[in-house]
Formats: C-alpha cells, structure tokens, sequence
C-alpha cells in the first residue's frame, strides 16, 4: 500500500483541518482538552491501568498525536500507573516530520514529549511502526495502514479504545460496522470505549458488537459523547495470572542476544546457554555483515516482513548507541545492482510501483550510482540509503551488555537434551545434569534447533566463506555493493567480499577455493577493480546459514509434533491457531541470509508473544513465520 501524507491546513479559526475529508482535527475549543476530557476520562483512566502490568489502548485516527501525547503525560505523572503501557495507533495519512513541529508548536505544554516523539518518527511506510520511549515502558506502535484492512489484522487485546476518526458523515469508513466488529473481536470483557461523536448509527453499530454504550457530556461547543464497555457474547477464557518470569535462551549469537535483551528489558531472568566460548567484546572480529530491506513489485510477504525487521533494526541499534553501548557498524548506503537489462527493468517498475520515499528505496540509473559508490559500474540499482554494514560480534556484545544483571551466562556449555518437569522447561548438558531450569525456553541456535525440537520440517545449513581483502589491493567503493555477492567500503585497511553459498558443506575453515568464487564475483561488482590477489593468501571466516524452504524465519511458538500427528485428520482443515504447542516453548530460527535485518525484531515478537503484549507484526506476518507451518502444510497434504 502506498501511504500518501497528509497535508497541512488551517480551518477559518486556525484549526488544523483536513481538506481530504473537508474536517478538523480537533476541537476548536482546545485539542489537548479534548483529549483528556473525551478519550483519557472517557475510558475511565487512570484509574483503569492502576497497579496493572501491561495495558493495551488502540486507537483509529492518529493525527497529530495529541490523544497520545496527553495519554503519556498522564500516565508519566500517576504514581500508580501500569509497569507497561501499549499504544496502537492507525493513521492511513500521516503528516510528516517537519509538518508534525510547526503544528506542535500550538501545543507547548506536550513540547518536551512532542520533541521525543519526532525525534523517533518514522518514514510514511506501509506497516506496523514500533518506537520504544520511557525506557521501553511505554511503547508507541504506528499502524500507516488503511483501518479497514488492518484491524482484522491486529493481534493484540485492547483494554481502552479511542475511536477518533473525521466525522462519519465524512469518514464512513471509519465508523463501519464491520471495522467496529473488528475492534470488538480486539476486546476483552471490560474494554472500555470513548468517543467524541453522539451520531446515533455509530452508538447502533457499537452496540451491535457488544459495546454497552452511553451519552454523556461532550467537550466544547458538542453537547453529547459516547462512552461504553464491551460485554462478550461468547465466554472467554480467563486471562493468565501470569508465572515465574524465568527463561532459558539456547544460542548467544545475533538471535539468541536479540531474544535475551527483549526478554531482560521486561524484567524477565534469563539462562543464556551457548555452547562456544564467551567471545572477546574489547575487540570484535573482523567479520561484517550487511543489512538493507527486500524490495518487490507486489510487496511480497517478505519485502514487508523485512521491512519492519530493517527499519526496527535501525532504530534499536541507534538506542543501544544512545545508551552508552557501542556499535561497530555504519549507514554507508547500500547498492543492490541490476544482474542485466531483464533485472534492471524489474527493479525500475518495482520501485515505481511502490512509490517508496526516496530515503528509504529509489532506483538509479548508472551514472547516479557510480557517483555515489566512487567506482565504475556496468548498471545501476536499488539504492538503499538506510543500509550499511555491522560486526555482528559488537552487535551482540551491545545486546547482552543492555540485558544487564537479568541475564546469566553458560558459555561454552553444550545443550545435550530439553526436558519438560512440572510445569518448568530444564536444558541437560552432556552428563545429564541440569544447567538451567524455566517455565521458558527459547531456541535460538540455528541450525541444531531441529535436534532438540523437531519442527516437522528439515532446515538447510549452508556454509558461507567471506574472503578478508587488504585496502591497498583495490580501489573499495564508499558504499555497499550487493548484486552476486557483496563488498563493503575498507574498514580499518580492510575490505571484506564474499560470500559463497555452499551446500552440503559443514567445512568451518576457509579455504583457496572459497577466496578464488569470492574474488570472482568480486570481479562482477567492480568490473575495473583490476584487483591481483594471490586466494591462497588470502584471510577470511566462515558461518553457516540456517535456511527454511520458504527462505522465511522460524520465529514462535514451537508445535507439538506427536500431538499433532496424533490430530492429523482433524488438523487437515485447520488453522495455525488451532495446532497443538508444546507449552512455553519457542524458537527464533532460519534467518538465511537476512540474519541482521531479522534478530532484532525476532526478539521483539517473541517477547511480545511470551508477554501477552500486543504483537509488533500484522497477523498474516505473522502466521507467516509461524513454526508451526510446515506442521499444518503436511496436515493439509496428508503427509504428516
């Protein structure tokens, strides 16, 4: 979906307004009062999220921001608020940044929050936007979506709703019934909801979807507003108290740190197992990685998964770096070049299609792209002006530096067998002895995943060399160039290139054969390079890829294998919500190539998933990364 911002205007009184749905924004009376008196009193806050551990409020209409805005500064000033608020906001047309100060300027008693909230204010991009404040005990999730389509969309339970859409004799979508069904589908028994219209079709069509509605008095020049409370129809299941907050985490690479800080930041304890050695963090290896979002014409299920794991990616990185944590990496820009003509056609229509912001993908032409890498090319290519390479190793070491006392480390420790006992997960070492015991257990190692929790599905390793060049020995470009392999700028009189892709290739050490194909394609990136090495020479390291048939992450709740084979007939026509799950079971797995761009936002939704929290991705996203659908595959085609 392409987003269009909106457009900044006044109504006659100076009232922000907006010339697409001929309304304001606001009252005219005062949009900060508005907020308080129609969506915070409304909802019967703050009372409602006293002494609570985690409170969801979802919005329609994010606008200018000010329901948010006063939200957070109410809840900043309780002394009995929540431990975690949530906040879900759609916007289909959201001003942009500039756009955002001149009209927060009118609104100087929310400046101090209102400066935080640009500052982390994301590109007009299709999806879900999760910025983190306070901490991380208040997290913001901008949904640059069309209300209708998302909302069934949505995984999460609200306990507060704020619909703040235009009028609904401007804005009938808006109002719908069946976008009203959908938020109630999002409601638990109690959710309260606020708005400022009194127009009797939207009360009808709240009650209709269970809301117990009434008039009271409204804010301003309007006399009346609605405000109920949401009875189900249907029992539901009572919601967990909630156990010991303990997990084991099997793997400390970029997964398994990703997983152990998100866990540690919501208070979490966490047994981190990893089977090599604590690795040095005074002086990262020299391996770097390369990190940039997949780009289609049909906006695949990757191109927008990968989109919110790049762009939550960056923005994580960037608070580890504010929070004293350093990071050995660098937004160079990456250039992914045309293969041939075929390709650079595809790439241009892409690109046209999507209608990107130039600062997150663009197409150049040659010419374009030879001035910005500073080096000859055969063709141009997608420009990623947000990509650029990491060391993963300081990546780690930021992550697991972030986790603080929470975690405990068993480095160099092998994970010989997982149990269940009682209602706690134990890993055993090679003896048989109990390294760590948890209600919890994440597996984030890769490719031995499948050893202990078979996922009905063989994962591929893939062995990966990447040949260490010295600076001297070329002219490196100033961006990163990937096409059939990939360079990166020189970093400490080093460039790194690679990277072969080799099958059935368990070899950890790198060889001859591997720096001459590194080299080789090498010479298709930079086809005037001239670059004279000797490959037998040559220095490099080796990794292996965990690749999954679809090339999509494992990232979820794990299945219950036996349980479900044990089902087969009836899972045949089932849903992924519907397979049996090995309880406080999890994986983060099958990042391929993409490990980067993956981890971070992995971690994100796990914890979420583990939390109860509403969940950072949209529900086909989701399902997609699901560990339980090659399970649901086979049931469907009868070879479970």
């Amino acid at each position: 979906m392409r987003i269009e911002p909106a457009a900044l205007a006044f109504d006659p009184e100076g009232t922000p307004y907006s010339r697409t749905y001929g309304d304001v924004y606001h009252s005219a009376e005062s949009g900060p009062g508005q907020a308080r008196h129609v969506f915070i009193a409304g909802n019967g806050l703050p009372q409602r999220w006293a002494q609570a551990r985690v409170f969801t409020i979802v919005e329609t209409g994010f606008g200018l921001g000010l329901n948010f805005l006063a939200t957070w500064q109410q809840w900043r000033a309780d002394p009995a608020r929540c431990e975690r608020l949530h906040y879900v906001s759609i916007e289909k047309h959201p001003f942009d940044r500039a756009a955002l100060a001149l009209l927060h300027q009118r609104y100087g008693e929310f400046a101090p929050l209102a400066q935080q909230l640009r500052n982390a204010w994301p590109a007009p991009l299709a999806g879900l936007h999760r910025l983190h404040f306070e901490s991380g005990r208040l997290t913001l999730t901008l949904a640059f979506a069309d209300a209708a389509e998302l909302v069934p969309r949505l995984r999460l339970c609200a306990d507060a709703i704020f619909l703040d859409g235009f009028a609904p004799r401007l804005n009938e979508e808006m109002w719908s019934p069946q976008l009203l069904r959908g938020l109630a589908r999002r409601a638990r028994a109690g959710t309260t909801v606020a708005t400022y219209s009194s127009a009797a079709a939207v009360r009808q069509a709240l009650e209709a979807a269970g809301f117990a509605m009434e008039k009271c008095p409204g804010f301003g020049r309007k006399r009346d507003m609605l405000r109920g409370s949401y009875t189900p129809r249907r029992t539901q299941a009572a919601a967990g108290e909630g156990g010991e907050r303990r997990a084991i985490v099997i793997g400390a690479g970029i997964a398994g740190a990703a997983v152990s800080e998100r866990l540690s930041q919501r208070g979490w304890g966490v047994d981190l197992i990893e089977s090599r050695a604590l690795p040095s963090t005074q002086a990262p290896a020299r391996y770097a990685g390369v990190f940039h979002p997949h780009v289609s014409r049909d906006d695949c299920i990757l191109s927008r998964a990968s989109r919110n794991g790049f762009l939550y990616a960056l923005r994580h990185w960037q608070a580890l770096e504010q929070s004293g944590l350093p990071l050995v990496w660098a937004r160079c820009g990456v250039l992914q070049l045309c293969a041939d003509a075929v390709s650079e056609t595809r790439m241009i229509a892409a690109i046209a299609e999507q209608g990107f912001p130039t600062d997150y993908a663009q197409f150049l032409a040659r010419e374009a792209a030879e001035a910005l890498a500073g080096a000859a090319l055969d063709r141009g290519g997608w420009w990623f002006p947000g990509g650029g390479w990491v060391r993963p190793m300081s990546l780690i070491a930021a992550q697991l530096g972030a986790a603080g006392p929470a975690l405990r480390a068993h480095f160099g420790t092998t994970v010989q067998a997982v149990g269940r006992s009682g209602e706690l997960w134990e890993a055993q070492d090679t003896e048989g002895k109990t390294i760590a015991a948890a209600p919890v257990l994440v597996f984030a190692n890769s490719n031995d995943m499948t050893r202990l929790a078979p996922v009905a599905q063989t994962l591929q390793q893939i062995r990966g060399q990447v040949s260490y060049l010295p600076a001297g020995g070329l002219t490196a470009p100033r961006v990163v160039l990937t096409g059939a392999g990939y360079v990166l700028p020189a970093v400490e009189d080093m460039v790194v290139t690679g990277s072969t892709y080799d099958h059935g290739d368990d070899d950890p050490e790198p060889r001859a054969g591997g720096h001459a194909a590194n080299l080789a394609r090498l010479a298709q990136l930079l086809p005037q390079a001239r670059v004279a090495l000797d490959a037998a020479a040559l220095d490099g390291a080796v990794g292996f890829r965990c690749v999954a048939p679809d090339h999509l992450p494992l990232v979820g709740a794990l299945p219950e294998l036996e349980a479900a084979r044990a089902q087969k007939t009836r899972l045949a026509g089932a849903q992924l919500g519907e397979l049996p799950r090995c309880p406080g079971l999890y994986c983060a797995s099958g990042f391929a190539s993409r490990g980067l761009v993956w981890a971070a936002l992995a971690g994100e939704l796990l914890a979420s998933q583990i939390e109860g929290e509403p969940l950072p991705l949209e529900g086909d996203l989701v399902d997609a990364l699901d560990p339980g659908r090659f399970v649901l595959k086979q049931a469907r085609r009868g070879t479970l």
